[in-house]
């Protein structure tokens, strides 16, 4: 019986040595683009979150014989909308920018080859790093974004030759992104908690 148990215990050590062994760390460059949101608005107050993108360095750690690994990056990200229907105030343009942090546990399944698809999900954190201000006297001191956000990425897609991936991701905030005064206005800027983007990734 002890004697099974060591055989045992001595097979799970091999194996998971030999995954450790065999596990593969790479290094990429990710970029991410948002797509068109719908339109939300309260009372007066329009809101289009029109375009966004990131960009930036990934890493990642994977274990071959179970297809299961962990990516992280370092995004830089521009966030733009336009706010409008202040009376006769115009369209005011905010671009924000932000360093994302996202970390997802990821699983792969190999097709024909040289392509795979590819599950991944898990945390991210946003940090702010320069934010345009208003310029509405209506509204600049009762709006003002958040210096950090957080959330959960979902996300799917196909790996060619293992240096291309692609696919899509859809981030749901868990905080506002906003600070605002007004509780008439809170629709309008955090009323929209998950968001669809289109990713690519190339590994050296």
């Amino acid at each position: 019986m002890k004697t099974n148990k060591l055989f045992l215990s001595s097979l799970i050590l091999f194996l998971t040595m030999g995954s450790a062994a065999n596990a593969q760390l790479r290094f990429g460059v990710r970029g991410e683009v948002g797509l068109n949101t719908p339109s939300f608005s309260k009372d007066v107050i329009k809101v289009e979150n029109l375009n966004s993108f990131r960009l930036g360095p990934t890493v990642e750690f994977m274990l071959p014989v179970v297809n299961f690994g962990v990516e992280g990056a370092i995004l830089y990200s521009n966030d733009r909308m336009n706010v409008k229907g202040l009376s006769e105030e115009g369209i005011q343009k905010v671009s924000n920018h932000y360093l994302d942090v996202p970390v997802n546990l990821k699983y792969k399944i190999g097709f024909i080859l040289p392509v795979k698809a590819y599950f991944a999900g898990g945390p991210y954190a946003r940090f702010l790093v320069a934010s345009d201000n208003f310029t509405w006297e209506t509204i600049k001191d009762k709006v003002e974004a958040k210096n950090f956000e957080a959330g959960v990425n979902l996300g799917a897609g196909v790996e060619l030759f293992s240096r291309l991936a692609v696919g899509a991701n859809y981030g749901i905030r868990m905080t506002d992104n906003y600070s605002v005064n007004e509780p008439k206005w809170t629709d309008a800027f955090n009323g929209k908690k998950g968001s669809w983007s289109l990713t690519a990734t190339v590994y050296f």
